[in-house]
């Protein structure tokens, strides 16, 4: 790293608190601020991960000058508007996923990032994850031949309750926007955008889905079946069929440190790679390495990858009569066509997979 880059925490949540663990063990990283709307949260939460300030409003910590980028981890929700904030006090910023409720909202975001020269990025840590970049490496160099098939899902059980963040609409609840995203990535990564989206999801009292199952066609014929769940608990794993070999990722596939190739000979080849910490590690050090580099986005996680899971996202939400009323806020920016995002280039030659 070329330099230490002072980190804000937007948010005192567990997510937050594993991050900044994260944050500790990766070089070139300081733990500088931590904002919370409780003054008593932001103090504890500063005393128990080091963090030298700590601050019990937003606005006190984009105003910082000390601060160099701002990790955003609170409900997303409220995505949209605290990235809007960090972006307009001109902070690069790092936003959990989802990005935000909407397309239109995250592209928005995206032409104002650009328009700034800031560093923007959302938080979709699997792109970083040694161990899905190596699956990616052996499908790029034509290891399991053509990808056909996709199967992937992430659920588990949550008891309903009207008011959590799980199924409360105005918290951006339901099992698509808080995991569903995964599988979405993990398909739109190797196959790009589908050209035909089918979904059937069960919606809760509140209007959010309890699952949503997705079935997602495209161009050269491959398709893809996705599946997410607050309602039932499912293997959490993934399956990539190619025409030459079969990958399995082992559950949790969205973090995955272990996964087989399974050639059609029924010659196996396994793969393993232990996270260094807890697997944030890596996107922070890619988020410095961009930053080291001047980019505006990373090749790991482009601009154009968040917005074309937006648009997906986007569709089925659609088909299952779902709308989230922050989804709706007034856009002050044009959305940013995909093809208007600059495409980041960078040399990662000394990335270490340790396999």
């Amino acid at each position: 790293m070329k330099k230490n880059y002072r980190w804000g925490i937007l948010g005192a949540g567990n997510i937050a608190s594993q991050f900044c663990a994260a944050l500790a063990y990766t070089k070139g990283s300081h733990l500088f601020a931590v904002a919370s709307r409780e003054f008593s949260k932001a103090k504890k939460f500063a005393e128990k991960n080091n963090i030298q300030k700590y601050y019990s409003s937003y606005d006190q910590l984009v105003n910082d000058a000390d601060v160099d980028i701002v990790y955003i981890a609170t409900p997303h929700a409220f995505h949209y508007q605290h990235a809007l904030l960090c972006l307009k006090h001109g902070k690069h910023v790092l936003c959990e996923k989802p990005l935000t409720l909407s397309y239109a909202q995250s592209a928005a975001l995206v032409n104002l990032a650009m328009e700034k020269n800031l560093f923007f990025m959302e938080a979709m840590w699997t792109s970083c994850i040694p161990s899905i970049n190596k699956v990616l490496d052996l499908i790029k160099n034509d290891v399991i031949g053509t990808v056909q098939y996709i199967q992937s899902d992430f659920g588990f059980q949550v008891p309903f309750d009207a008011e959590s963040r799980m199924y409360n609409k105005s918290l951006g609840g339901g099992s698509l926007l808080d995991i569903g995203v995964y599988p979405i990535f993990l398909s739109t990564l190797i196959l790009g955008e589908p050209v035909e989206i089918q979904s059937v999801s069960k919606l809760a009292e509140t209007g959010v889905d309890y699952f949503t199952n997705i079935v997602l066609k495209y161009e050269n014929g491959a398709t893809a079946h996705l599946l997410s769940s607050f309602d039932f608990q499912t293997p959490v794993e993934a399956m990539i069929v190619g025409s030459k070999a079969t990958i399995f990722i082992e559950s949790p596939w969205y973090k995955a440190t272990n996964f087989t190739v399974k050639f059609n000979d029924s010659t196996i080849e396994e793969f393993s790679a232990p996270h260094l910490c807890n697997g944030f590690e890596y996107e922070i050090a890619e988020v410095m390495l961009c930053l080291d580099n001047g980019l505006l986005q990373s090749v790991k996680m482009p601009h154009a990858q968040t917005l074309a899971v937006a648009r997906v996202v986007d569709q089925i939400l659609l088909q299952a009569g779902i709308q989230y009323p922050s989804a709706l806020l007034s856009l002050q920016t044009n959305t940013l066509s995909v093809k208007q995002v600059p495409q980041a280039k960078i040399d990662n030659s000394s990335t270490d997979f340790w396999w």
